[in-house]
């Protein structure tokens, strides 16, 4: 019993793991994993996010995302710029606007 317990927690020890691997290795999933650490759970799975095709030198990739919103302020922020570091994207910037 304790046996059968302490593989299925290896076992989802590694899916978690993975998961996070993987979310690096994509922009949209990237941005998902971004809401999600900042407490948003909802909307890393309603937000919309669409490339725009615009690439800044200082900031990277721009993405738009709708539904993503501040809950101190109440505003959208719906730019997302991102980073390519080898593989892996990171989020460079947020905000409401370019």
């Amino acid at each position: 019993m304790k046996l059968r317990r302490r593989n299925l927690l290896l076992l989802l020890a590694i899916i978690l793991i993975g998961s996070w691997f993987v979310s690096f290795l994509s922009p949209e999933l990237t941005i998902r994993r971004h809401m999600l650490v900042k407490l948003h759970p909802v909307s890393s799975f309603t937000t919309n996010i669409a490339n725009m095709e615009r690439y800044d030198r200082t900031y990277g990739h721009l993405y738009n995302a709708t539904g993503y919103t501040d809950r101190m302020t109440g505003d959208e922020l719906g730019v997302f710029y991102l980073k390519k570091k080898g593989p892996f994207w990171v989020v460079s910037s947020v905000g409401s606007g370019p």
